[in-house]
């Protein structure tokens, strides 16, 4: 059989498996259309493999990245789902720039207040009366409890914001996986087709 002939039946058992039908099945099947979350988990339990350990460590600083890895990996840009996405990740990326920013300030000012406090205790100019420096002392209290108080808070949600930022990226690995799944599968079936083709071809030489 000649290159031409090979060409023409796999060019036909090409158009024959990349039907519409068969194109929608392996989307469901993997969860991409509809969207189903929990079947592509369900699909994906294993561990990331090493190609994919660096998205795991990517934080909500990251958030340039993780828009450029979505818009490589998800080709539907206009998808309700994939926008949603994007504006978690950009939201969580300011929200979190903003947190380390407040805690940097508190952090700061605790250190002003302890070293004031000290200077004050080497260097008194006068002894002040023990109801007014009790006063004070107490009043200190409250501000620095307060001020920890409001670190610890910021802290979490922090911690939130990178846990979301990291959740959002391991949907983006998960989605891509299941893109490959998808081509790889579209491929063995156009393999299959194309063979069978091929060696219907040669029995019919044959007889």
């Amino acid at each position: 059989m000649s290159k031409r002939d090979f060409y023409l039946l796999f060019h036909t058992a090409w158009h024959a498996s990349f039907k519409e039908t068969t194109i929608l099945w392996a989307f469901e099947a993997t969860g991409l259309l509809p969207f189903n979350l929990q079947r592509v988990l369900q699909r994906f339990t294993a561990e990331a493999s090493g190609n994919n350990s660096d998205l795991s460590r990517l934080s909500a600083s990251d958030w340039m990245k993780i828009e450029r890895l979505m818009r490589r990996v998800v080709t539907d840009q206009g998808d309700r789902q994939v926008k949603k996405l994007s504006q978690v990740l950009h939201t969580n990326s300011v929200q979190n720039a903003l947190l380390k920013h407040k805690v940097h300030q508190l952090q700061e000012a605790l250190k002003h207040k302890k070293k004031r406090r000290r200077q004050g205790k080497a260097l008194p100019l006068q002894e002040p009366e023990e109801t007014h420096e009790e006063e004070q002392q107490q009043h200190q209290k409250l501000q620095a409890a307060q001020r920890r108080k409001e670190a610890k808070q910021a802290k979490a949600e922090a911690v939130q914001q990178r846990r979301q930022a990291r959740a959002g990226a391991r949907v983006l690995r998960e989605k891509l996986k299941a893109n490959q799944v998808a081509n790889q599968a579209m491929r063995q079936a156009a393999r299959r087709t194309a063979s069978r083709l091929y060696k219907a071809v040669q029995l019919s030489q044959k007889g």
